[in-house]
């Protein structure tokens, strides 16, 4: 009986570590392409805006907010990131987390990804925004690109 439970645990262990090894793949390979992007897609099936607000005299809080969606979007990654230096990682839904889903007309009827950059006068920063999803089972990819 010992033996079934250790040999128990060291799966529950291995599969463990084998996910989280492969979610974080999966998030630095993101990380590497959304480096490469140069311009925002053309269209994509909702509206994404970035804001900034000040919340102390050395931080600045960002919003990356995916709503309004034309029709309904299932299976959703979204990853964010920008060319500050930051000892955090950079916010993403659906890779360590499950994905999300958003349906027309139904709540919740939005998505917001928050991190927070050193505040700078003259914040001059590019944002990059990386969301993948399906519509009827059919994936696809699309980058949002803003600078401030």
């Amino acid at each position: 009986m010992k033996k079934i439970l250790i040999c128990l645990l060291l799966i529950f262990f291995i599969c463990g570590c084998t996910n989280t090894s492969i979610e974080k793949e999966e998030y630095l390979n993101y990380i590497e392409e959304l480096k490469k992007v140069k311009e925002s897609s053309k269209e994509y099936p909702f509206n994404i805006e970035i804001r900034y607000d000040q919340i102390t005299k050395k931080e600045i809080r960002y919003q990356v907010i995916l709503d309004e969606v034309k029709e309904d979007i299932t299976d959703i990654t979204m990853i964010c990131y920008h060319n500050k230096k930051t000892e955090d990682i950079y916010p993403s839904i659906g890779i360590f987390d499950d994905k999300e889903s958003l349906l027309k007309d139904k709540k919740p009827s939005g998505l917001i990804l928050v991190g927070y950059i050193p505040y700078e006068k003259d914040l001059k920063i590019t944002m990059k925004v990386l969301v993948k999803y399906k519509i009827n089972n059919k994936e696809y990819k699309i980058y949002y690109v803003s600078k401030k």
